[in-house]
């Protein structure tokens, strides 16, 4: 009986065999034939059922195994053969569920819905290989690309250690050099500063004789720079009035060109106009409190000594011409309004401030001049030969002065800003031969600092690039760092920099907003991270990601997180390295693999 039944069970066994189980991966054949019981046991091992109820459209197994090729279970998949194409595995679901499913391009899920779903494998094949193909190519071509930058950055790191090594040697020379330089300029100043004692007796006799007349010239230009301010914000008042609210109708070549002047004024001055706003909101009362506030703390920090009094002297004196220069600017603008605007032209506007500015003209000298004239008995004239006077003595005391100045030497003062000619140079007269040396120490000082400053911070570089800075695998980025990419998007044009920062471009008015630095890679995306902060909004930053080709790119932008923006890139650094680098033998060319012949078609029993 035992030997009839296992015979049983063997014949069943081998008739099953035969036929294809409809929705099964092949891969998983063998796990589908009936045992000695003639039974088939879930591939979870929790339950054994008789074979006849494999795809017998009802669930048996908890893990679905018993039905690969109905949707009688929720968690089972269905094996589409899509012979010419890729196989796939699909949810239970969809099986007849009457919708032609794209991952089965044979149909196959759908033999018992009625749905009309035609076997398109061959056709979807031989796409996916020509693409596949096509990308093999792209790849190809990226992997040789970034061969080449590895081999480039191989060479670069090597000579960047040897500069490395040269700049380090050249250094330490100069840092020795420095050290002498530094000894012997503070040997010859050490000899310098006492002369400048000696001396200071009586320099400090001649400044408390001449202090008097330092002060009253300072009071004397505060007062004047608050006329000239006051000047100077009524014009651009006037300037402003006819820009904001003449008749724009009309087409006034002196109009548009005092406009276009204007412009050009407060682009390069553009805190000048919300001064003058300031000024014109003040109010006349307003206004003398606050000059009577800024002359009482001259007083107080200017005149105490003859230095601080002649350094505030300077600073007025050069904010003077300055104003005078601006006061200019502007009148020379309003004059060009007056002298060829058309006299027909009505507007109430230009005419205000044509009329205004002849108020202006008729006003100013008589004003300034009032303020000299009123000033004391002497008149301003005569403070001014007191404060020449004082430059003499000071002068003729100084037979011999030290070499320079104590403080290093400072760039030479543009001449629109240089103190009156009254003042002479007291702190820092011309050097005598017997100076000359520590001059020339004092040139030599700053020169070996200089270079020492400068191969300090290209040692610091070098180092950092060579040690601490993350160039990816290989070094694959040292060749292309702070290269540049960009792409116009239509309103904005993206600049990514690649190691360095990532920016925003208006292409309307060509604004720049950072949207961040380089922070560091986070699974091969690049990090650019506190950029420009946004409005009520988190820092701008940047994630940029790349995809393989020999080109470098940005293929797209998006923005799915306020101010959080994804870049999507192409470049080498996403391809696999496809041969050493150091093998200099050229790759070989890729071709498009052979499209196989299509399959012929297949007759299966299925359950």
């Amino acid at each position: 009986m035992l030997v009839r039944c296992s015979l049983l069970a063997l014949l069943l066994s081998s008739t099953l065999a035969k036929g294809a189980i409809r929705g099964l991966d092949p891969l998983l054949a063998s796990k589908y034939v009936a045992n000695g019981a003639g039974n088939f046991v879930c591939l979870d091992g929790s339950l054994e059922i008789p074979f006849a109820r494999v795809n017998d459209d009802y669930c048996d197994c908890p893990d679905g195994s018993d039905e690969p090729g109905t949707s009688a279970c929720n968690n089972g998949t269905f094996y589409c053969a899509n012979e010419g194409h890729i196989p796939a595995r699909i949810s239970s679901s969809k099986v007849n569920n009457g919708v032609c499913d794209p991952e089965c391009c044979d149909g196959s899920n759908e033999y018992d819905s009625g749905a009309h779903c035609p076997n398109v494998c061959v056709e979807l094949g031989q796409k996916s290989r020509e693409e596949a193909g096509r990308r093999a190519l792209i790849e190809g071509a990226g992997s040789r690309r970034r061969m080449e930058l590895v081999r480039q950055a191989r060479g670069q790191r090597k000579n960047k250690r040897d500069e490395l090594a040269r700049k380090e040697l050249l250094l330490a020379e100069a840092e020795e050099t420095f050290r002498v330089a530094e000894a012997l300029k503070g040997e010859l100043e050490d000899r310098e500063n006492e002369k400048i004692k000696a001396q200071e007796g009586r320099q400090s006799a001649l400044r408390d004789q001449h202090l008097p007349d330092l002060i009253a010239y300072r009071r004397f230009l505060a007062k004047e720079l608050h006329r000239m301010r006051a000047h100077r914000d009524a014009l651009v008042l006037l300037l402003r009035s006819v820009r904001n609210g003449h008749n724009a109708e009309y087409n006034d070549a002196a109009v548009s060109q005092l406009i276009t002047d204007f412009a050009a004024f407060t682009d390069a001055y553009p805190y000048m106009e919300s001064a003058a706003l300031e000024y014109a909101a003040e109010g006349s009362k307003a206004r003398a409190e606050r000059e009577a506030r800024m002359d009482k703390d001259g007083a107080e920090q200017d005149d105490v000594d003859f230095e601080k009094c002649r350094t505030a002297i300077d600073i007025s004196a050069n904010e003077r011409d300055t104003l005078n220069d601006d006061i200019a600017t502007l009148a020379d603008i309003l004059a060009a309004l007056r002298d060829g605007y058309n006299k027909n032209y009505h507007d109430l506007e230009v005419k205000a401030a044509v009329v205004g500015f002849a108020d202006y003209e008729a006003s100013r000298e008589k004003d300034l001049a009032g303020l000299a004239a009123q000033y004391d008995e002497i008149g301003i004239d005569g403070v001014r030969q007191r404060v020449a006077d004082a430059t003499a003595a000071f002068d003729a005391l100084l037979a011999s002065p030290p070499a320079a100045p104590l403080m290093p030497p400072i760039p030479p003062v543009p001449s629109q800003l240089a103190p009156p000619p009254f003042m002479g140079d007291v702190e820092t007269p011309v050097a005598e031969e017997s100076n000359q040396e520590l001059a020339d120490a004092r040139s030599a000082y700053w020169a070996a600092h200089s270079a020492k400053s400068t191969l300090s911070n290209e040692v610091a570089d070098l180092r950092k690039l060579l040690n601490d800075t993350d160039l990816g695998s290989d070094d694959v980025y040292l060749p292309v760092k702070g290269e540049c990419i960009s792409l116009d998007t239509g309103e904005y044009t993206y600049e990514v920099c690649l190691l360095d920062r990532a920016t925003q471009i208006s292409n309307k008015d060509s604004s720049r907003q950072d949207l961040g630095s380089f922070t560091g890679f986070a699974d091969d995306v690049h990090r650019y991270e506190h950029g420009a902060k946004c409005w009520n909004g988190p820092e701008r930053s940047l994630r940029a990601s790349f995809v393989c080709s020999d080109t470098i790119a940005i293929l797209s932008i998006t923005e799915p997180e306020k101010c959080e923006y994804v870049a999507k890139m192409t470049g080498p650094f996403a391809c696999d390295s496809v041969a050493d680098p150091v093998d200099d033998a050229p790759p070989p060319v890729e071709e498009l693999p052979p499209l196989p012949p299509p399959p012929l078609a297949h007759h299966h029993d299925e359950l």
